[in-house]
C-alpha cells in the first residue's frame, strides 16, 4: 500500500488537516492561523490581503498504510515548504523527522515532542517514501491544497463575498498551490 502524505496547518492544539473538506469553522480557524490572531472574518480576510509575508506553520503528514507509521512536520515549515518534495530534498523542518537519504529514496524516522537532539533518532517507526512515489506524493498534496482554495472561497462567500476573488489568489500565491510541478518525472 502507498504511503500516504496530507497538507496540514498546525494550530496549537494538534493538526488540522487541509483539503476541500474542511468545515466553515476549520476554514474560519486556518484564517486565524495565517492572520496570527482572532479577528471578524472581514478585518481577517482585509489583513491578510495587505500583508503579502503572512503564512502558515504545516507541512506534509506522511503515513503508511502498512504499518501506521506517521511522520508530522518538522517546527517552522511554512505551508509552502511543500513545494521540496518536488526535487525529492524536502525540508522537514527545524527540529523535524529525519531523514535517511539512498538512492532509491528516503526513509523518515518521527522525532519526538521538543527533540532538540543534533544527533540522528532512530525511534518509532520510520515511514519510506521512494523516489519514485515523489511525484505521486506531490501531486497528493497540491491536490489538498487545490481543495483548500475551493474551501476558502466557500468560506469568504459567506462572510465577504467582494473579497473571495482575492483572498483565493493570494492563497494560491502565498502557499505555491497551482504553479506548476516542473521537475516531477
Amino acid at each position: 500500500m502507498p504511503v500516504l502524505a496530507e497538507i496540514v496547518a498546525e494550530d496549537g492544539a494538534g493538526w488540522l488537516r487541509l483539503d476541500g473538506r474542511l468545515s466553515a469553522g476549520e476554514t474560519g480557524r486556518l484564517v486565524e492561523l495565517w492572520l496570527g490572531e482572532a479577528a471578524a472574518p472581514r478585518e481577517s480576510v482585509e489583513r491578510i490581503l495587505q500583508d503579502s509575508e503572512r503564512s502558515v506553520f504545516g507541512g506534509v503528514r506522511l503515513t503508511d498504510p502498512a504499518t501506521g507509521a506517521q511522520v508530522l512536520p518538522g517546527c517552522c515549515l511554512l505551508l509552502e515548504d511543500w513545494r521540496t518534495w518536488v526535487d525529492a530534498k524536502p525540508d522537514l523542518g527545524h527540529d523535524g523527522p529525519w531523514p535517511e537519504v539512498d538512492d532509491a529514496g528516503l526513509t523518515i524516522w518521527p522525532r519526538g515532542d521538543e527533540d532538540w537532539r543534533a544527533e540522528a533518532v532512530r525511534e518509532g517507526q520510520p515511514v519510506r517514501v521512494l523516489r519514485s512515489e515523489m511525484p505521486r506524493i506531490c501531486r497528493m498534496v497540491q491536490a489538498d491544497l487545490e481543495g483548500l482554495l475551493e474551501a476558502l472561497a466557500r468560506w469568504a462567500g459567506n462572510h465577504c463575498p467582494e473579497l473571495t476573488d482575492a483572498l483565493v489568489a493570494h492563497a494560491d500565491r502565498t502557499f505555491a498551490v497551482t504553479a506548476s510541478l516542473d521537475g516531477l518525472e
